[in-house]
């Protein structure tokens, strides 16, 4: 007879409780493993997130660049901050003016100038955010943008920022003290 054997045939298999000690070893490092990993892949999915945000808020700040850098007169009603409208000067027709004159052309309604909003900007939406604009720092010269980055109503990235006319005038009113 074989010895550790009492029927004379060999054992070769694993007992029942040799597979539950294997068992409960594995769920335990399978729990501390995910418990590891677990906050690394959510920084990541964060970071990734932050970054894509970032990527749509340039986007939109180079179209927004792109077409206020030509006007003349900026306008936000305030009822719809989301909205900018803007005049661009129409230089044909003007006459030359001497050192120190002035030329002020007499402007068409606000609801003719071309107007920007976040629609309309075309930024490539990103894992299902959306670009939201606020223009209500506005003054006639200058477009002051908070430009914000929103995922099921939660900011996700804001970015503020300044754009000025090309022409770089100010009105009689602006600037005195």
């Amino acid at each position: 007879m074989a010895k550790g054997s009492r029927t004379g045939k060999k054992n070769s298999g694993f007992t029942l409780i040799e597979t539950v000690a294997a068992l409960f070893t594995a769920a335990v490092l399978a729990v501390f493993i995910s418990g590891f990993i677990h906050p690394h892949m959510k920084l990541y999915y964060d970071w990734d997130r932050i970054s894509q945000a970032k990527a749509m808020c340039s986007e939109a700040y180079r179209g927004l660049e792109e077409k206020l850098r030509y006007g003349y007169v900026f306008f936000c009603d305030s009822r719809d901050t989301g909205v900018i409208s803007y005049y661009v000067r129409n230089r044909q027709g003007i006459p030359d003016l001497e050192e120190g004159e002035s030329y002020y052309e007499e402007l068409p309604p606000v609801e003719d100038w071309p107007s920007i909003s976040a629609e309309e900007l075309d930024v490539t939406k990103m894992g299902g955010m959306e670009l939201e604009l606020d223009f209500s720092g506005t003054k006639n010269t200058r477009v002051k943008v908070s430009i914000k980055v929103k995922k099921d109503g939660d900011v996700i990235y804001e970015q503020e920022a300044v754009i000025g006319s090309m022409y770089g005038y100010t009105m009689d009113w602006e600037g005195r003290t």
